[in-house]
């Protein structure tokens, strides 16, 4: 009898997620205090409305099911981000199921600058939260306007800061200034990556309310 060898059949292999959520936390406490939305692909095709409607409403989604209630962040590319209408991101956000109080859009400061504040100002002025993604020569003064406009500041910062990084007397650098300014602004002041528990203590020490990067990541896992 002629036995025919049984070959399991090929199980399809899973799409990739066409986008990367990357967490952020409460430096003081350590709790998760935002998720960052970021979509992969051909950046262009990425922010039409149909394909940033699905990616913000499968990142809802999958950020639910990790078990996570803390707010969503769709950071922006800077490539499209002067081309982007703040009706076209507001209305994705919704048909995304996105709320105001869970939702806010990170905004890069050079583009701002280039294009002037109108994306930020309509999204401001239709209620979502607008974080500034902060550039290293710091070109934005932080008056009242800013103080409006912005709730929360994300920068880069060194590996190994100085605690007196926010003092009015201590770091005279562009970024001590600020951070000093954004602290009287009352906004959330975040840290892009942070690798360490004790690189967080020092941040912490500086005046830094969140952080992103490793260490943040690790706490998704």
């Amino acid at each position: 009898m002629n036995v025919i060898p049984f070959r399991p059949r090929s199980q399809p292999q899973a799409e990739p997620l066409a986008f990367a959520i990357g967490a952020r936390v409460d430096l003081r406490i350590g709790a998760l205090a935002a998720g960052v939305v970021r979509p992969r692909g051909p950046v262009e095709e990425a922010f039409r409305f149909s394909h940033l409607t699905r990616t913000l409403r499968g990142a809802r989604m999958a950020w639910r099911e990790r078990g996570a209630y803390s707010p969503l962040v769709l950071a922006l590319a800077p490539e499209v981000q002067n081309s982007l209408e703040a009706d076209l991101l507001s209305e994705a956000a919704f048909e995304a199921g996105c709320t105001r109080q869970l939702m806010g859009f990170e905004l890069h400061e050079r583009e701002l600058v280039n294009a002037g504040p109108a994306l930020a100002e309509g999204l401001r002025a239709r209620g979502w939260s607008v974080i500034l993604r902060g550039d290293p020569a710091c070109p934005l003064p932080f008056g009242g306007r800013a103080r409006a406009l912005y709730s929360e500041i994300v920068v880069d910062v060194p590996d190994a800061p100085d605690p007196f990084l926010a003092l009015e007397n201590g770091d005279r650098t562009p970024l001590g200034r600020r951070i000093l300014a954004a602290r009287e602004a009352g906004m959330i002041i975040t840290a892009e990556s942070v690798r360490t528990a004790s690189q967080a203590r020092i941040l912490a020490i500086a005046g830094f309310d969140r952080g992103g990067g490793p260490l943040a990541e690790a706490g998704l896992r």
